[in-house]
């Protein structure tokens, strides 16, 4: 069986020959802004983030309980 080297190769390898595909699902990351994230935590996970948006989040939260 022969091994293969990079440096017996004059480009990389790739798993298939084509171009990437354009049909994979973009990072969730990428698809939220911060005070939707900050929204969805817990309070117990806001209680440890700091910032405005995170104060802004939580004077939110409290208003809405009561």
């Amino acid at each position: 069986m022969t091994k293969l080297r990079q440096d017996d190769q004059a480009e990389p390898c790739f798993i298939t020959d084509g171009p990437p595909s354009n049909d994979l699902p973009i990072p969730p990351h990428r698809t939220m802004n911060l005070p939707q994230i900050l929204a969805g935590l817990t309070d117990d996970e806001l209680a440890r983030w700091p910032g405005d948006l995170a104060d802004a989040e939580r004077e939110k939260r409290r208003k809405a309980g009561g």
